[in-house]
């Protein structure tokens, strides 16, 4: 019996390798006989070269097939180098997107690999299993007398339901003890023509049938499963179908459970956000490449934004589903200040996460093609991102990283809800100059260059707030304090966290108020909940100006009880 080793390296350990599951669930079903046996195994980036080449060199697998992407590009070449070092006779092939576009490149810089196959794998690497002739396997690159020859592309598959499903139930109640992302698709292929995107090169969309993503959604459900994560290009293609989709999720709801999906905003009608306004909040997450506002470059990228809508179907929606917002930095005709224009827009939609991105040069991408065109100077290794080009120089892209940075500190996080709007309404024309300003103050003080704890990033904000000289302290303090204390229970006490609740009035808080929670121990309340006085009406103040709360003739007093991921507030 013929052993098959399939090789997932992921960028994190919650990752998992969904195209080789489908590959392997595929051949498996396809080969009668007992002639392979296969395997998956993953790992990260951030293990260990060695371990991984003892672990591989342990199963002594005739076939090796590594999966290389556009982080683990660099890392698996590596490891294939030492891999053929200690099983020789071992075929190593090579597949995925990184190794499809400058194939016969890979093979000469790498001799230690066999075989790069390209096209949909499932089809390829079956007839590699069953062909012995690598001349009559499609969609392959191989060796022949020293020179590397390719074959035609092999055909899609036409009916995607005869790809199996990719999990089974042992291997998915261990995915979730190990809490790993579970990812999903129910379709494949792109319509749209994005210039970065390779989704784009696949024009064609095809689609797994209802009732066979039903029967799949129902085994995610049925288990429990924390998180599928769809990776359709774009998931809300045909109304029909994604709603007839979504309506299953909602009948057969299960609390815990939440499905990440990747849509056009713009897309949707009133009867779509009619029906998202039904979901119960935290089932759905969605996630939107705005990527800029700037219409030149939108002309340029291919894509079309109708900022009117999404901000009006964002208004909507934000009630009950989670926002993931994406902006695009270096794309061609963005210069720094209409990037800051972009910021601003998706900023002040509020979304629970804004994701600043760097373009990145791929292979067979519209964009590629056009290095001389926009000047472009980008990394020429992994992640390809852009240093620089005709409308944004490097020192700006620099800065947009820091500001990046600071983003997830100081919005991702979703920590500082109240402090960092207040300083931004009360001191600042706009969003992007106040992480600009605040940027300029870390890199300064050289605190990019380590890793910081939590309650540092705090008394960094507040640091800037006194060297700025800002006025309204006591208020500003109030608003860190309450953004700390909803964080975590407090465990340091700072010069700007001032405790204004005495061990008695707590208890009589507490004792006073009905919290509907049992506690095993008196250490468990307390560790439980906090209770702080408050000088101004953090609760009641808008959103939009937090200027205008009131100092009133009593102190406020909120009683904070931690949940599992969650904080109750309650004012007391």
């Amino acid at each position: 019996m013929k052993k098959i080793l399939f090789v997932g390296i992921n960028s994190k350990f919650i990752h998992t390798n969904l195209a080789l599951r489908y590959i392997i669930k595929y051949a498996e079903k396809n080969i009668k006989d007992e002639k392979y046996s296969m395997k998956l195994v993953e790992y990260t980036i951030n293990n260990t070269i060695y371990s991984i080449i003892k672990n591989i060199y342990k199963e002594k697998a005739e076939i090796i097939l590594f999966s290389m992407y556009i982080w683990n590009r660099e890392y698996t070449l590596k490891v294939i180098k030492e891999v053929k070092k200690v099983l020789p006779n071992s075929k190593i092939i090579l597949g995925g997107p990184e190794a499809a576009y400058d194939a016969v490149d890979i093979m000469n810089e790498n001799q230690e690999i066999d075989f790069i196959i390209f096209g949909e794998g499932e089809k390829v690497v079956l007839n590699f299993l069953k062909e012995d002739n690598a001349k009559s396997i499609k969609g392959i690159y191989y060796r022949e007398n020293g020179v590397i020859l390719s074959n035609k592309p092999e055909k899609l598959i036409e009916n995607l339901d005869d790809v199996p499903f990719p999990y089974t139930e042992e291997e998915i109640k261990e995915l979730i003890a190990e809490r790993k992302i579970i990812y999903y698709e129910s379709s494949r292929g792109c319509p749209f023509n994005c210039s970065y995107c390779m989704s784009s090169i696949e024009k064609s969309v095809r689609f797994f049938s209802l009732d066979r993503v039903k029967k799949d959604l129902k085994f995610f459900i049925e288990n429990s499963v924390n998180l599928v994560k769809f990776v359709d290009r774009t998931y809300n293609l045909k109304k029909d179908r994604y709603l007839e989709i979504w309506r299953y999720i909602v009948d057969n709801y299960k609390e815990g459970i939440r499905f990440h999906f990747e849509i056009t905003l713009d897309l949707f009608d009133e009867e779509v956000l009619e029906f998202l306004e039904t979901v119960p909040k935290g089932l759905f997450q969605f996630e939107i490449g705005i990527q800029t506002i700037n219409k030149k470059t939108l002309k340029a990228i291919n894509r079309k934004n109708d900022l009117e809508r999404i901000s009006k179907n964002i208004s909507l929606l934000k009630k009950n589903i989670h926002l993931h917002l994406d902006l695009i930095a270096g794309l061609p005709y963005e210069d720094y200040k209409t990037f800051g224009n972009s910021f601003n827009y998706v900023y002040g939609l509020n979304p629970e996460m804004l994701q600043l991105g760097f373009l990145k040069i791929l292979k067979g991408t519209q964009i590629s093609t056009e290095i001389e065109k926009y000047g472009y100077k980008y990394l020429n290794f992994q992640p390809y991102e852009v240093l620089e080009n005709k409308f944004i120089c490097y020192g700006e892209i620099v800065k947009l990283k820091n500001i990046e940075k600071l983003v997830d500190f100081y919005f991702n996080s979703n920590e500082f809800n109240v402090s960092v709007p207040f300083i931004i309404n009360n001191f600042y024309d706009s969003s992007f100059e106040f992480y600009e300003d605040f940027s300029e103050w870390w890199d300064n003080k050289k605190y990019f260059e380590v890793a910081h704890k939590k309650i540092a990033v705090f008394d960094f904000l507040y640091d800037f707030y006194l060297e700025k000289e800002f006025d309204k302290l006591d208020m500003f303090k109030d608003y860190l304090k309450f953004d700390y204390i909803k964080m975590e229970k407090p465990r340091f006490f700072h010069e700007w966290y001032k405790k204004n609740v005495t061990k008695n009035e707590y208890e009589n808080i507490i004792s006073n108020s009905k919290l509907n929670i049992e506690f095993k121990s008196v250490r468990e309340k307390y560790k439980k909940t906090e209770v702080e006085i408050f000088n101004y009406d953090i609760l009641n103040g808008e959103k939009d100006n937090y200027s205008n709360n009131k100092n009133g003739s009593e102190n406020i007093k909120i009683l904070f009880i931690y949940k599992n991921n969650e904080t109750e507030i309650r004012c007391v």
